[in-house]
């Protein structure tokens, strides 16, 4: 198992899970060698008592926390690692342009947005606040979207 030292020692029921994960099968590869401003954003994500999803890398890789894990429905355990475009196909002709923005610089605030989201197992109708945020990584270049 990869050393996990530097992320949160608890972070809940998803902190377990994010330090179990198989990270090597993912774009992101082993815990061990993230760079620092990922392993920062993580132990954030954790700790955070709202739902946050993080998604890093070109193929922005999901790494969400407990409050978040419910707003999944049955995507959930399966979508912790799952680029968002495969987990969220349903929307991702929408989501992804804004993604772009993101990666872009741009923050992009939807309020009150509709979406139309496979979450179990039928389309349902989802109201959401989104705040979707540009992080940056160690060269000052957006490496995420929060």
């Amino acid at each position: 198992m990869e050393s996990t030292v530097e992320l949160l020692p608890n972070g809940g029921i998803m902190g377990a899970r994010v330090r179990d994960h198989n990270w090597a099968s993912t774009s992101l590869g082993p815990i061990a060698t993230w760079p620092q401003s990922l392993k920062s954003l993580v132990n954030l994500v954790l700790a955070a008592p709202l739902p946050m999803n993080l998604l890093w890398g070109p193929e922005l890789i999901q790494i969400y926390n407990d409050a978040y894990a419910p707003l999944m429905g049955l995507k959930h355990p399966a979508g912790l690692g799952q680029p968002a475009a495969e987990c969220w196909q349903e929307v991702w002709e929408i989501a992804g342009p804004l993604y772009e923005r993101v990666f872009a610089g741009e923050t992009v605030v939807l309020e009150n947005s509709q979406w139309i989201l496979n979450r179990h197992g039928v389309l349902e109708a989802a109201w959401f606040d989104n705040y979707l945020i540009p992080v940056l990584d160690e060269n000052g270049a957006v490496g995420g979207a929060h």
